[in-house]
């Protein structure tokens, strides 16, 4: 900068001098165009003098000098007529010298009588019959002061630029910083919500894989997703056994505006393979199983795992058409740890169900049996409750094996199960002990309402009509064992026991009817007592006979 400021510097000094130059030229033409006009007699000296002074305007600072062609000056606006006619010939002048010889001549040096640097311009004119030089002479300061007032309103203007330049650079760093904050603060933002997004997807499948139920899937998820996904309404639907039907399993977001139950064709995702999205910029195609809502947003995912699609989930978005990218992603991913988990759920509850449940009955196994009595048992105990046992036995089953085949003897066991299950409470819990020995759990229930249970259930064992292949079967009639919890024992092996022999206390009775551990009990004590009074009266015959043969 400082370089340039210097050679503009000299530039301008040059510039300046030429078009100060310039001016003298323009100067000089208009003075001899004035005395033409004007006419002025230059054989009178003072009254030539007087005219110069006063008549011929000038710029400020300037003078002119008339000179003859022999070089003698006759007039001058700044010095009086004696000094003027006193100042030396001007013939050994270069401004002089050119303006006679070539017409126009132009120098710069120092004035010995106004002791400063003056820059001269001379024309030569002929005037009257003879020939003159009008000369015109500026001082060099005037071109200095101009250079400098010049830098001066430059150097003026690039402070004012630098200013503009450092205020509008603080003012760009500034805004630069703070669109770089911003920037850093919108990506931090993002970074914070892809981590959350992250642990919550990671805590979905985590707790997904924990359940043990569809009902424990259920709290997950109405607690998770919406966190995931936003406000948006959900179900996932699972595909029946049949695969001819699916069903809402799991929700969140609200009720529901489709579907609960629909086929698979009525699902454009289903029948594509693919996620759909009711609209698009493309297309307005809602499912059949959202008719309700019309041409709102749903979006639809099908769930798949190990290479199967075992159910779809959807997204209902109302009447907002648009779904975010980053939303869509984040469904996609969640219906794929929805599949798997599902798929895993699944699973696990039919290998629970086959470990716990009896294939041709669809009763509870003994292992189960032996489970749920120990907890109801506790159960029981805790809120101070009776709770009692039946242990079932058909009578003459193998009659039926024998007489009629395997197949009669299965179709009869399922036959009775399938009655049970129609029969008994939801709380109660029917077993299949093994071959056709059935036990029921009857939590809350004493001895009366046991045996009243157990009364009703071998009146309507006798009540079927059993026949198979329209062949008869005979009726069919059960022998039941009644136990009672705490009365009868506090142990589950001894109130199986104690159940045991009340049901061979049935048989022996004359089967199809039901016993209760306590009517043994009282059975056993009227015996005793009928044994102990027959004892009495035989000591006293005794007694009476040996007093009379004394």
């Amino acid at each position: 900068m400082s370089l340039g400021l210097f050679i503009f510097n000299s530039t301008l000094s040059n510039w300046l001098e030429n078009k100060v130059e310039g001016g003298l030229s323009e100067e000089v033409s208009r003075v001899i165009a004035k005395i033409k006009d004007d006419n002025i007699s230059f054989s009178d000296l003072t009254t030539l003098d007087i005219y110069v002074k006063t008549d011929i305007e000038l710029a400020k600072e300037d003078h002119i000098t008339l000179i003859k062609s022999n070089g003698t000056p006759i007039a001058d606006s700044d010095i009086s007529l004696v000094s003027t006619l006193k100042l030396e010939n001007h013939l050994n002048r270069k401004e002089v010298i050119d303006a006679k010889t070539t017409g126009y001549g132009t120098t710069t040096r120092f004035s010995t009588s106004r002791f400063k640097n003056l820059l001269y311009a001379a024309q030569s004119f002929d005037y009257q019959g003879q020939t003159y030089i009008l000369r015109v002479a500026t001082p060099l300061t005037r071109i200095d002061a101009m250079v400098e007032e010049l830098m001066n309103i430059l150097m003026i203007l690039m402070g004012i630029n630098i200013a503009l330049v450092i205020a509008s650079s603080l003012l760009s760093n500034k805004l630069i910083q703070q669109q770089v904050k911003n920037e850093q603060d919108l990506q931090e933002e993002r970074i914070d919500q892809r981590t959350q997004e992250i642990e919550l997807l990671h805590r979905l499948a985590n707790m997904l894989a924990a359940c043990n139920s569809i009902n424990e899937a259920q709290m997950v998820v109405e607690d998770i997703l919406p966190r995931i996904l936003g406000d948006v309404n959900g179900v996932v639907s699972l595909m029946r056994s049949s695969r001819n039907q699916l069903l809402v399993k799991l929700d969140w977001g609200g009720a529901w505006p489709g579907n609960k139950t629909y086929a698979p064709e009525e699902c454009w995702a289903l029948r594509k393979g693919k996620f759909h999205l009711a609209n698009d910029k493309y297309t307005t195609l809602p499912c059949s199983h959202m008719s309700a809502t019309g041409t709102d947003q749903t979006l639809c995912i099908p769930l798949t795992a190990h290479g199967n699609t075992i159910g779809m989930m959807h997204i209902y978005l109302g009447e907002e058409k648009e779904l975010a990218a980053n939303v869509q992603k984040l469904a996609f991913t969640v219906a794929e740890h929805l599949g798997l988990a599902l798929a895993n759920l699944n699973l696990q509850e039919k290998l629970r169900e086959q470990a716990i449940s009896d294939p041709l009955t669809g009763l509870y196994n003994r292992r189960y049996y032996e489970e749920t009595i120990n907890q109801e048992i506790m159960r029981a105990h805790r809120h101070k409750q009776e709770m009692s046992i039946l242990m079932l036995d058909l009578d003459h089953f193998k009659r039926f094996n024998d007489n009629y085949g395997h197949d009669a003897g299965d179709y009869v066991l399922k036959t009775i199960g399938t009655l049970l299950l129609n029969t008994m409470r939801g709380e109660d819990t029917i077993c299949r002990l093994g071959g056709e020995e059935l036990a029921i759990i009857l939590p809350n229930t004493n001895a009366e309402g046991a045996l009243a249970v157990a009364n009703g259930l071998c009146t309507a064992v006798s009540d079927l009509h059993l026949a198979i292949k329209e062949l008869s079967l005979g009726k069919l009639s059960v022998s039941i064992g009644i136990s009672t919890y705490p009365k009868n024992g506090q142990q589950p092996d001894d109130l199986t026991k104690l159940a045991d022999i009340a049901l061979y206390e049935a048989k022996g009775r004359g089967r199809d009817q039901a016993c209760h551990y306590d009517d043994l009990i009282q059975s056993s004590e009227e015996t005793k007592e009928a044994i102990e009074l027959k004892s009495n009266d035989t000591k006293e015959e005794v007694t009476t006979a040996v007093s009379s043969n004394a």
